[in-house]
């Protein structure tokens, strides 16, 4: 499982996201920006015009991830490309390679080239970028606030569920209400003693939820109450509350937004007041209900599922003294309106999204850009001679290599193998020690079913490793387990009698270089060392 995730976090296009992420986020905030002023300069006009100005944005905000990774139109270059932010580049499949894999016992510590250095000098010790991070901290925010909001639209839907029809008399008024409102979509009028306050839930299937006991109402109360509620649902509040949500999960991290959220809900709330006015409805009344209702549910928290109540709204002073205020525009919005509205809105998000804001190059003249790229295109070229030349000297160096290299090469090849015994034991030998692995081997020996591959050579390639690399006590129980698991093979004793040589155990260094020459007369590497150490004993006697 962690070795999946590490090579998902190392394949994953790091650049891309990190390009996409400054790009929607610029682009967001001038949105948002471009709103805010848009609506600054509307303050006369209709709430209705003002909210439609946010619905619009946000909607291109949502747009912005989709058209930020299509081939722009046009270059408008505000930054300079993320190659010379110093981030470099990163490329998948570069990481660390294990030593537990490629050498077994890492006793030889792996060399770094300058290139290798390079290609890592902007990643963490995990072979991924730093700023991957910051990444997975916007995608990991993201889906938890997704989560919570699916999980609160899912005690929305209890809610619901658990509800009851309410009475003939407010079905009757929500009939008289809807009708003087235009309000021709299929309502469902309940009610449940789990809310304190009319809500609105349901985007194609609108239903209002109405607390119990509201059957004791004055009628005046119930008419004002229906009023907001059926301008919620002929304005499809939910729908755009939901893109206000999905916006929140996307820009979690922008301030702007937030801002662009909450100022769309305080229009929202607005234009649904002035749809009750134009009932007929006198102000005075209308406010002294938003303040009994905001009296009688106190400082109580509204749930994320649920639009606002009718006065739970952190801008209730603001909408008393607009409701209150005879000078206010409260005209109705028409289709044709937020058309145009939304029209006017998408002519300045495309253009946005469709440009890109990365510069190709820094600012220079044209001439000095001309001979840039002639000197890019000559270091190309000096390049690809120096790569010609150095895979040359790599094909000359394969001829020449040295029996150490020979050997981990060849170990490196045996380990490529997952079922190799033999790599299976230098692991275990390299966390746990010589006994540890002879134990290893014969438990995986005594369970043998095939899972494993058990190869002298293989096992007589491990000795070496650790004989090149001094560790003459691990080479010579890797040759003496091979001595007793191969004992027809002439060449298991020849190797055994080099690591004895090494250790300086002479006689037993005979003994097995004998046993060689006997079984392969035409050992020439066991008959020269024989002769050797044969030399050698006699000078120290």
């Amino acid at each position: 499982m962690g070795s999946a995730i590490g090579l998902w976090l190392g394949e994953a296009p790091w650049m891309e996201l990190l390009a996409l992420f400054i790009d929607i986020t610029l682009k967001g905030a001038f949105i948002c920006a471009a709103a805010g002023i848009a609506t600054l300069l509307l303050r006369r006009s209709s709430a209705f015009v003002r909210n439609m100005v946010w619905v619009f944005a946000l909607v291109g905000l949502l747009l912005l991830p989709v058209f930020s990774t299509l081939t722009p139109l046009w270059n408008v270059p505000v930054l300079p490309e993320l190659a010379s932010w110093g981030v470099g580049s990163y490329t998948p499949g570069l990481e660390k390679p294990d030593p537990d894999v490629f050498v077994g016992p890492p006793y030889a510590a792996r060399v770094d080239t300058p290139e290798s250095a390079g290609r890592f000098g902007n990643t963490t010790p995990t072979g991924v970028p730093w700023y991957a991070w910051g990444i997975l901290a916007w995608i990991v925010g993201g889906v938890l606030y997704l989560c919570w909001y699916l999980v609160s639209h899912a005690g929305a839907r209890l809610i619901v569920s658990q509800a009851y029809p309410a009475g003939d008399d407010w079905t009757f008024l929500l009939g008289r209400v809807a009708k003087e409102l235009d309000v021709r979509r299929k309502i469902r009028l309940l009610e449940s003693d789990r809310v304190n306050a009319a809500i609105t839930a349901g985007i194609f299937h609108p239903v209002i939820v109405l607390p119990s006991g509201s059957e004791q109402w004055p009628v005046n109360r119930r008419r004002l109450v229906l009023s907001h509620e059926l301008a919620h649902v002929k304005r499809w509040d939910t729908l755009t509350e939901t893109l206000a949500l999905l916006a929140t999960v996307v820009y979690w991290f922008n301030p702007l937004v937030w801002f662009a959220v909450k100022q769309l809900r305080i229009e929202r709330e607005t234009d649904c007041d002035n749809t009750v006015l134009r009932t007929g409805a006198k102000p005075s009344d209308y406010a002294e209900l938003l303040m009994n209702i905001a009296a009688d549910l106190g400082a109580s928290v509204r749930p994320m599922w649920q639009l606002s109540t009718i006065s739970q709204s952190s801008n209730l002073k603001d909408r008393l003294m607009n409701i209150l205020n005879q000078k206010i525009n409260r005209n109705k919005g028409s289709r044709r309106l937020a058309i145009l509205t939304g029209v006017l809105a998408l002519a300045l998000v495309l253009p946005i999204s469709a440009a890109s804001i990365w510069s190709p190059q820094s600012p220079q003249t044209e001439d000095k850009a001309q001979k840039t790229e002639e000197a890019k295109k000559e270091k190309q070229a000096q390049t690809d001679e120096m790569k010609k030349k150095e895979q040359l000297k790599k094909e000359h160096a394969k001829k020449k290599l040295s029996a150490e290299e020979k050997t981990a090469l060849m170990w490196k090849k045996i380990c490529e193998v997952e079922n190799s015994a033999a790599c299976k034991v230098a692991k275990v030998m390299k966390k746990k020690g010589v006994e540890a692995g002879m134990k290893a081997f014969y438990e995986m020996k005594k369970a043998d079913a095939g899972e494993y591959v058990f190869d002298e050579k293989q096992f007589n390639a491990l000795g070496y490793v650790f004989l090149t690399h001094k560790k003459v006590d691990e080479a010579i129980a890797v040759f003496e387990l091979n001595v007793k698991e191969y004992p027809d093979s002439w060449n298991v004793y020849d190797s055994l009698g080099e690591a004895y040589m090494a250790a300086e155990r002479y006689d037993d260094s005979i003994k097995n270089y004998e046993i060689a020459v006997r079984m392969n007369p035409e050992s020439d590497h066991s008959k020269k060392q024989l002769e050797k150490l044969r030399i050698l004993v006699s000078k120290s006697q």
